[in-house]
């Protein structure tokens, strides 16, 4: 399963008009990390200073609220014959 998911990094969705390229699977969860590199954003340290300009991430679970079906992202970036199996290993 984690492989499925592994071999979707580098994969670009449309999310709020701005463009984000799948860089990251978490295992917890598992979950899905996207990063938009259209804008930079002033990012603060663990002080909450003023560090860096970095590019926003989004981090979105693999499955739905309710965790009934798989999220509608995650859907829209894989097969429709693939998806059956991957909501049948994340549910188990």
């Amino acid at each position: 399963m984690h492989n499925q998911l592994y071999n979707l990094i580098g994969q670009q969705i449309v999310h709020e008009g701005k463009v984000c390229i799948l860089i990251e699977i978490m295992d917890d969860g598992p979950s899905l990390v996207f990063q938009c590199n259209s804008e930079k954003k002033i990012q603060c340290n663990q002080h909450g200073n003023a560090h860096r300009k970095s590019s926003p991430t989004y981090t979105i679970h693999c499955l739905n609220e309710q965790k009934d079906d798989l999220h509608p992202v995650l859907k829209s970036l894989i097969p429709d014959t693939e998806q059956i199996q991957l909501m049948k290993d994340l549910v188990n």
